[in-house]
């Protein structure tokens, strides 16, 4: 198998962007974008649509915009990203599960014979930032990132099978590896619109269905990161950033999402970021 190098990595958007093209995609290309649907902003800005994507860069602090940020409004709402009745218990974000610190949280489908065909659909309007595909006890995983230009940023993880357009990106990517998620950037990007198909399966094979769902406001730290111990002690890109997602559900989700079990045997509903 052929080995990628950092190189390899970073030269990753130009294909996935030839890629977009020779498959149509309007935005990618330049080309007239279809009317795009209500973000938390309203309709995503012609700017947005013509390159992709408004790239946030981490700079090993904080997140930083690479422009000027459209005015966008301190409060959002974006749709629940599953069909909650196939829901067995929620995974809060902003806990410890497994290994460690999870800034994310997620969903889980426990149901005896329940299938892995969970359909996973983009919670808002935005572009694909990165992406990894990666392995996990030696079955195919994949990771998202949805960027939306006011600077919110959804991460999908343990997605099982993606629709032909995600398939097609995902097909660059570098090859799958036991157990390094890294993700890639993928240039221009791909604009998807709330409603949009992101996963047509979830989980493993073996009986482990869970998504990952993490939501991040790059615009400012969240509240527990006030606290300097905290900070020192939670590094990195996210936990920094993450918020209590099921406060940004519509209200009818989020009450049928805080009457669920949670799934987490270690930290219950326990979370640094919901209250």
């Amino acid at each position: 198998m052929a080995k990628w190098t950092y190189a390899d990595r970073m030269a990753a958007p130009l294909a996935l962007a030839t890629l977009l093209c020779a498959a149509g995609a309007a935005a990618a290309c330049g080309g007239a974008a279809a009317p795009s649907l209500t973000g938390p902003s309203g309709e995503l800005s012609s700017a947005f649509l013509a390159t992709g994507g408004v790239r946030w860069v981490f700079d090993g602090e904080q997140w930083q915009p690479p422009g000027v940020v459209p005015d966008c409004p301190a409060e959002f709402r974006f749709t629940t990203p599953i069909d909650l009745s196939n829901v067995t218990s929620v995974l809060y974000p902003g806990q410890v599960r497994g290994n460690g610190f999870r800034p994310h949280g997620g969903f889980r489908f426990d149901r005896p014979g329940q299938p892995n065909d969970i359909v996973v659909r983009a919670p808002m309007d935005g572009a694909i930032h990165r992406m990894a595909r990666y392995l996990e006890g030696g079955e195919l995983q994949h990771m998202i990132d949805i960027l939306h230009e006011c600077g919110i940023l959804h991460r999908f993880d343990h997605l099982l099978a993606l629709p032909p357009p995600l398939e097609a990106i995902a097909g660059l990517l570098p090859p799958p590896v036991e157990g390094d998620s890294r993700t890639t950037p993928v240039g221009a990007g791909h604009v998807v619109r709330a409603g949009d198909t992101l996963a047509t399966s979830i989980g493993a094979r073996s009986g482990n269905r869970f998504i990952d769902w993490g939501v991040y406001d790059l615009r400012m730290r969240n509240a527990a990161s006030e606290d300097p111990a905290w900070l020192a002690s939670h590094p990195g890109e996210f936990a920094s950033y993450a918020i209590c997602w099921l406060d940004y559900l519509e209200p009818g989700d989020a009450a049928i999402v805080r009457s669920l079990p949670p799934g987490s045997s270690e930290s219950g509903a326990l979370s640094a970021y919901c209250r």
